[in-house]
């Protein structure tokens, strides 16, 4: 995982999740529905996964746009067959990933 410096790098990490030069990877596109989930797999095998559909607008003009509907932290899919189960938030998330970057330090220390 890649490390970060602090509060304001891990979340635009977080927002930069349809970049798969940063890990990040499509997990499924449902075109009827049009949904998209992108999934990030920690170090720990818990993976990050954020599903996103496709709305319209019509303020100020009539447009589309992705929209982030749900936040996941799926432990393992064995525990957490149902990501509905699941569902998390951008906060948690990040505070997954600062609670794995602290146990890398503390192992790293001992």
């Amino acid at each position: 995982m890649k490390k970060f410096k602090n509060d304001k790098e891990r979340i635009a990490f977080l927002e930069d999740y349809r970049n798969r030069d940063n890990g990040w990877y499509l997990l499924k596109h449902d075109p009827i529905l049009q949904r998209t989930w992108w999934c990030y797999d920690l170090p720990d095998k818990t993976m990050l996964v954020v599903e996103e559909e496709k709305r319209t607008f019509s303020w100020p003009n009539i447009h589309t746009a992705w929209v982030v509907l749900h936040w996941y932290i799926v432990p393992d899919l064995e525990s957490c067959p149902i990501f509905g189960d699941c569902v998390a938030s951008r906060s948690l998330a990040l505070a997954k990933i600062k609670e794995i970057e602290k146990a890398a330090r503390n192992e790293n220390e001992t």
